[in-house]
């Protein structure tokens, strides 16, 4: 007869023990947590294909080597893991939708990955105009199931993102500058904390641990289920628009005036220079994408965003995308054009805005890129997304939240992509140097700013730190009842920690 896994591992437990030799604690949290399951499905072993399919990621950088994956079917199981996790000092990673870029934030080598998938209920209320969305869907679900109501949510621009790890560290939509960050409309949460226990935080229940959470990361316990508002769902149109290099300096001074008058609470727009190796040589292309999340005329577009498509600025390509279509029809569409399995990581810093400041950093990233363009498929982005006024308002008229942001600021990225995993270390050497070079040239001209969104962060970058006094004093107040041991610091060791307390 064929002995199971558990069998053999129990076996080979007591050969270990007999000879002196101490089992791998991570073996033996998975031995136990195979047992505590009664060796059922749940744990999931390598060199097996549901083990492969569990441990892809969006980038292959951010892979790791788990002992075993873990797949709870509900909120009970991840609340006797964590039990378990807890008694015996089990460390674990927790994956909602893997598309995190920072390696041991969602994964972990020799430990348990607790992976959400099968949590993917998605149910909406008509009455309360909510939708109840389990932290192991992925958004294209969320979308399609509420715009048939005529609702949307406000969600991630790419529908593949996954739900948990997008909402928990703040979430950027096209929606925004109308309704703020996505956590801003999430009308409670349900959750495991350190000691097991499912809780509910809203504005009535557990009320601190309810802010906490809006930004708050995982440090708190596993979120297992958000109810989210609903909004009206409008068509929205898209459009790309690429500049030749005689017009970056008109296209950096409209992103700046866009970027500080904030006029349009219904227009998006990404600034994008792309950085690609042609003929030994660094290529520079500078682009745009915007959003308009209403009905509009292509032909008569609205005045936020004229200046960068009526010809005044020289431009060299223009695609109009998803003509009035909706929300999810753009989060779908973009999941066509962010490729996964392609390597990548990214670093990022927020700064106020500034022409020159801008224009400076360009060309910083254009000198450091020279020392590497031969490495192989070696290309890079910077990106700046700017966060206004109306964004910041809106989301303290839904309560506020743990970020801090108290005025406007540009968030800045760099991301470069490359062939081999041989070069990931000299890769995250270029990023590291571009922004240690970022951080000293805006400190210098006083434009820095402490914030650092957690989905575009680096994982050595300061983290929350830059959320400020007050709201880190009331994080460590939460965190002190509700993980006084910190099991999500020690026995979580990937992603943003809440500083000052251990």
């Amino acid at each position: 007869m064929a002995l199971s896994f558990v069998s053999i591992l129990f076996c080979s437990s007591l050969i270990l023990r007999a000879s002196g030799t101490p089992l791998p604690t991570s073996s033996k949290c998975c031995h136990l947590l195979d047992s505590e399951f009664r060796g059922g499905e749940k744990v999931v072993y390598p060199q097996t294909s549901e083990y492969g399919i569990l441990n892809t990621y969006f980038a292959p950088t951010s892979q790791q080597s788990p002992s075993c994956i873990f797949t709870p079917s509900d909120t009970s199981d991840i609340s006797r893991a964590i039990k378990l996790f807890t008694r015996h000092s089990c460390k674990f990673a927790i994956r909602s939708g893997g598309h995190h870029y920072n390696a041991g934030w969602a994964s972990i080598n020799n430990g348990i990955l607790l992976s959400l998938s099968n949590l993917n209920k998605v149910v909406y209320n008509p009455s309360s105009q909510s939708v109840f969305v389990e932290s192991g869907n992925r958004w294209r679900k969320v979308y399609n199931t509420v715009e048939p109501y005529g609702r949307t949510v406000v969600g991630a621009q790419n529908s593949d993102v996954g739900v948990g790890g997008y909402l928990l560290n703040g979430g950027i939509s096209f929606l925004a500058d109308q309704y703020g960050w996505a956590v801003d409309n999430v009308r409670e949460f349900e959750i495991v904390v350190a000691d097991g226990r499912v809780l509910k935080a809203n504005k009535y229940q557990n009320r601190a641990l309810f802010r906490a959470l809006k930004g708050g990361s995982s440090n708190f316990g596993v979120v297992t289920g958000f109810t989210l508002d609903t909004v009206e769902s409008k068509l929205a149109t898209g459009a790309y628009v690429e500049y030749p290099a005689s017009s970056y300096d008109a296209l950096i001074n409209a992103a700046y005036q866009y970027c500080v008058k904030g006029e349009d609470s219904k227009s998006q727009v990404l600034f994008i220079t792309w950085l690609t190796v042609k003929n030994g040589a660094v290529a520079v292309k500078d682009a745009i994408s915007w959003i308009y999340t209403d009905v509009m005329d292509v032909a008569n577009l609205p005045k936020a965003l004229a200046p960068f498509t009526d010809g005044k600025i020289p431009s060299s390509l223009v695609q109009i995308l998803g003509r009035n279509q909706t929300m999810g029809s753009h989060g779908h569409d973009l999941t066509q054009i962010q490729h996964p399995g392609v390597r990548t990581n990214r670093q990022t810093i927020s700064i106020i805005p500034d022409i020159q400041l801008l224009k400076q950093l360009q060309r910083v990233l254009v000198k450091t890129a020279e020392q590497y363009k031969t490495i192989p498929g070696f290309t890079t982005d910077l990106i700046f997304q700017p966060i206004g006024k109306q964004w910041i308002a809106a989301g303290n008229a839904k309560g506020g939240n743990s970020m801090g942001l108290t005025e406007p600021v540009i968030i800045l990225w760099v991301q470069p992509h490359w062939a081999s995993a041989k070069d990931d270390e000299i890769i995250a050497e270029f990023v590291t140097k571009v922004i240690t070079q970022f951080e000293k040239i805006a400190k210098d001209a006083g434009k820095l700013s402490n914030f650092e969104y957690l989905n575009y962060a680096g994982p050595k970058q300061g983290l929350m730190e830059g959320y400020g006094a007050e709201s880190i004093r009331r994080l460590q107040s939460v965190k002190r009842v509700y993980d006084p041991k910190n099991v999500f610091g020690t026995l979580l060791p990937g992603g943003p920690k809440v500083p000052g307390l251990y």
